[in-house]
């Protein structure tokens, strides 16, 4: 199991790459940095030549990030959790576990085993509750909506 949520998808397309792709770029605000910022346009990121690297511009959107190659009629997307949310959630994983070694280092607490449920169940809801329901929900908004601009036919779950 990894800590933080990723997906694999392979689809086909009716037509070439170049098609949904172009299609795409014309729907992507091309930048660099993958920010989310006010824009009219699906997507924020990088289309290139046979593949792509974006975030949704809709207010969830910089959650999951969108990377895809393709090659003719078929391709892959990998959606992942942002850099940023990692970070975020790294951390709200780690603040239950530093708070227990103060608490050790001060000698506050007698019997210091009971302070393992409570920390556990922290991390699993940060992991399983805040995390993957978030990703869950927002990977399948932000994959609905470039469904509808590449006009994918058909997709298959690989990881």
């Amino acid at each position: 199991m990894n800590l933080f949520p990723a997906r694999v998808y392979k689809i086909e397309l009716p037509e070439d790459s170049t098609i949904a792709l172009n299609q795409l770029q014309q729907n992507t605000k091309l930048t660099d940095l993958l920010v989310l910022e006010s824009t009219d346009k699906a997507f924020i990121g990088q289309v290139k030549e046979n593949s792509f690297k974006v975030i949704s511009s809709a207010k969830y959107g910089a959650f999951c990030v969108l990377s895809g190659d393709f090659e003719g009629k078929v391709g892959s997307i990998e959606i992942r959790l942002h850099l940023t949310y990692k970070i975020l959630s790294s951390i709200l994983m780690l603040l239950p576990i530093l708070s227990i070694l103060l608490t050790l280092l001060r000698k506050e607490v007698e019997k210091p085993i009971e302070l393992i449920l409570p920390v556990l169940l922290v991390i699993l809801f940060v992991r399983f509750i805040i995390v993957e329901l978030n990703f869950r929900l927002i990977s399948k908004k932000v994959l609905n909506r470039l469904t509808k601009i590449i006009r994918i036919s058909a997709i298959k779950n690989v990881a």
